[in-house]
């Protein structure tokens, strides 16, 4: 495993894992699209909600923003305003047709904030 591999891995093992008030902006918009894009990959956009209800949608959005692109972010707002209609099926698709995909942007962040992520 590379070093920026094993960073990762703690990021998601340590990082992840602790209390949200606990952590700084960076730190928290590199948490909030980590469980966002963890859940999307595991049941879309409403198996998002299902596990964070409690979301506010613009604090999100602008984690994506940061993180992100704003085609991710515009694409979260459509599941959060529109995405209802069709049960998610249309943001859901686009979300995993991005390319790169949110994850990936995820670990460029975490790589570039790495001193401020994991202190």
């Amino acid at each position: 495993m590379t070093d920026k591999d094993l960073r990762w891995n703690k990021f998601i093992d340590e990082v992840c894992s602790r209390d949200i008030s606990t952590l700084s902006e960076i730190q928290k918009n590199a948490v909030l699209c980590f469980w966002y894009d963890t859940e999307m990959n595991s049941g879309g956009y409403s198996g998002y909600m299902d596990c964070y209800p409690e979301t506010d949608s613009k604090e999100l959005e602008n984690a994506i923003l940061l993180v992100g692109n704003k085609d991710i972010a515009d694409n979260y707002r459509k599941a959060v305003t529109e995405g209802e209609n069709d049960d998610w099926e249309e943001t859901d698709d686009t979300y995993y047709g991005f390319s790169p995909s949110l994850c990936d942007y995820l670990q460029e962040y975490v790589e570039k904030h790495r001193d401020i992520i994991f202190n």
